[in-house]
């Protein structure tokens, strides 16, 4: 069997090649009770577009984030009426438009315990929203009047501003003011009991999610773009369940879409994985994680005549990875679903459903106890593509 995936060392260098990871150390003090840790992992997910992020404390001074920026203070203590400001400025360095919107990404908790014995996590108690502002809000109340139209209860992977934000080649945005509070309505059911250990967030960041804008304009219409990819870098996640959805288009050296640790994926999006380090992979597996495939197209994007072998859908250590349906199709069409060698018996694919270019489920050309039809599933053949099917 042809081996493509490089080892984990290798995969994690890479995220950190592709993921600009910023967390600022920002906020005011008005605390009551409890206290919270976070560790900020904020992402520009922008691919091949050109995009930088600067950030603020007082809508004045500007600076450049990098990998080593910090954003929410580890030492945070939630209590009602604290309220944490940064302001954020993003610019297209590129040639292309493009428009962005901010979400949060996916963090970790620990619940709490309060006085009644009940658990509690944190995030149900506290509020996030943006607002388009030129000066730095005078105190908290103002903060938090801003963000009255987009104000939300802060949730794992959910948008926070209220719409995509449309910047030109070279143009800047507006600063955006990003607030998180607690609301003084909040009650002793935050009120975390002392004996009992801290709830925290931890990880908790911001994603400023990029992709093309139908800005430019051929000899027809300025319609050629708009099925542009909505997320050009790598999808990855070591825990927690995760729906991905939408048009992916990423490096694929290790995955455009990433599962590892105990993560738990359900995927139903068009992933065309980018050539790159000798991989086109569109979806990795690692870990004990388990990824679930309904729907959508599976393909790889400029794979070199001379480096030819890259596999599609890659299955390591004991992770599985089950298909329920979409369309695959592999520059080499044997590497279309793989398991590494070394983890053959561990590691494996399931196949329920899809549409496969070139290739039979039913005998996966990479050898035996790799790949596996679901019960009463059949192979069909139609043309150069197999279909399975119950």
């Amino acid at each position: 069997m042809n081996e493509s995936t490089k080892t984990k060392k290798a995969l994690r260098g890479s995220l950190l090649a592709l993921f600009l990871c910023i967390v600022l150390l920002i906020g005011t003090t008005f605390a009551w009770f409890t206290d919270t840790a976070s560790t900020g992992v904020n992402k520009i997910q922008a691919g091949n577009l050109d995009v930088e992020l600067e950030y603020s404390t007082d809508c004045s001074t500007w600076k450049t984030a990098n990998q080593n920026t910090q954003m929410f203070n580890d030492d945070t203590l939630w209590e009602p009426g604290h309220t944490e400001v940064v302001y954020l400025r993003v610019k297209n360095a590129g040639n292309l438009a493009l428009k962005y919107n901010i979400a949060t990404n996916s963090y970790d908790m620990e619940r709490g315990k309060n006085a009644a014995g009940d658990f509690f996590y944190i995030d149900k108690y506290l509020k996030i929203g943006t607002a388009q502002t030129d000066t730095a809000f005078a105190n908290r109340e103002a903060a938090i009047a801003a963000i009255a139209d987009t104000e939300k209860t802060i949730a794992k992977e959910t948008p926070i501003s209220k719409d995509w934000t449309v910047l030109k080649a070279g143009e800047k945005s507006a600063p955006t003011a990003v607030v998180l509070y607690m609301p003084t309505t909040v009650g002793n059911e935050a009120n975390n009991v002392q004996s009992w250990r801290k709830p925290s967030l931890k990880g908790l960041g911001l994603v400023v999610n990029a992709t093309q804008a139908t800005v430019e304009s051929d000899s027809f219409n300025n319609t050629y773009d708009e099925n542009a990819a909505t997320t050009l870098s790598t999808v990855s996640y070591s825990s927690g369940q995760h729906n991905i959805t939408g048009k992916i288009q990423a490096n694929g050296g290790f995955g455009a879409v990433q599962a590892e640790g105990s993560a738990q994926f359900t995927i139903n999006a068009d992933v065309y994985a980018v050539y790159n380090n000798g991989g086109a992979m569109a979806v990795e597996a690692g870990g004990t994680s388990r990824v679930i495939i309904n729907g959508g197209d599976f393909r790889q994007v400029g794979v070199p005549k001379d480096d030819p072998i890259c596999d599609l859908i890659y299955a390591t250590d004991k992770s599985t990875i089950e298909i329920n349906g979409g369309t695959f199709k592999a520059v080499t069409p044997d590497n279309t679903l793989n398991v590494k060698d070394t983890d053959r018996g561990k590691a494996k694919i399931i196949v329920n459903g899809g549409r496969f270019y070139k290739y039979d489920p039913s005998n996966p050309a990479m050898g035996p106890n790799e790949v596996f039809l679901g019960a009463g599933c059949k192979v069909t053949q139609d043309g150069d593509w197999y279909v399975v099917s119950k």
